[in-house]
């Protein structure tokens, strides 16, 4: 499978894997290499059920999933998302929020996350454990904890997306309950984008929400994100 997935990165295709999922990406219309690409996917969920993977995760935009005649048959359609990206290259906003890097195995932080989640603690440590799997030189630095009042109100998580230019994304990010609507997320977002440049050194942000998700867009385009003209789609395969 390792193979595979350099042949799938020679054509554009990126990954991140975990021990049960793997997520496949390709952003860029590459119909020129379409059939191979297609070819590649097909073979990789062939060899699928010889692994420990469970489930795979592929985004493409729509134009070029129209050519993955194979891959568009296999894959269950689940949702589409909009891009927004933001270079780095001009000044973000002088005042930052406060904000703390917490530890992610520490109980506090896990026990903060599944309540920001609205999910159980397991299901939260589970969620970090897998974080660290897919990004693990990067996971130690990425939680990212809003503060105000001396009280923690919301959490993001930045890195480094692997086998890019200094591509910063966001991996996850989240309003805990008792401050939703109170209009904080703009804050917690541009805490993730400082991280991103100052800390991370990324070279510019690319965020991605469903086309559905009006307030996420919202939070992007006010801290002067860009929206890319092209949307993409998202197929699940699972065994």
């Amino acid at each position: 499978m390792d193979k595979l997935l350099q042949q799938l990165q020679s054509v554009g295709v990126h990954y991140i894997k975990s021990d049960r999922l793997i997520i496949l990406e390709i952003l860029e219309n590459n119909i020129t290499q379409a059939s191979e690409i297609d070819m590649l996917i097909n073979k990789f969920l062939n060899q699928l059920k010889s692994s420990k993977l469970k489930k795979v995760k592929f985004e493409c935009p729509k134009t070029l999933l129209d050519s993955l005649n194979i891959t568009r048959t296999k894959m269950k359609i689940v949702g589409e998302r909009v891009i927004y990206t933001r270079s780095f290259t001009t000044p973000l906003d002088n005042l930052v929020p406060k904000f703390e890097v917490w530890s992610i195995t520490e109980h506090n932080s896990i026990s903060f996350l599944s309540e920001v989640m609205g999910k159980n603690f397991i299901d939260a440590e589970e969620f970090l454990v897998g974080m660290r799997t897919e990004l693990s030189t990067q996971a130690e630095k990425m939680y990212t904890v809003y503060i105000v009042n001396n009280e923690p109100v919301g959490v993001v998580f930045s890195h480094i997306e692997p086998n890019t230019d200094k591509e910063g994304r966001i991996f996850w990010i989240g309003i805990h309950p008792n401050f939703i609507g109170t209009g904080m997320g703009k804050n917690l977002h541009s805490i993730g984008l400082y991280r991103l440049k100052n800390d991370f050194k990324a070279k510019y942000y690319l965020g991605m929400t469903q086309v559905d998700n009006i307030p996420m867009r919202n939070i992007m385009i006010s801290n002067a994100c860009v929206q890319n003209k092209n949307k993409v789609i998202s197929l699940q395969y699972s065994i």
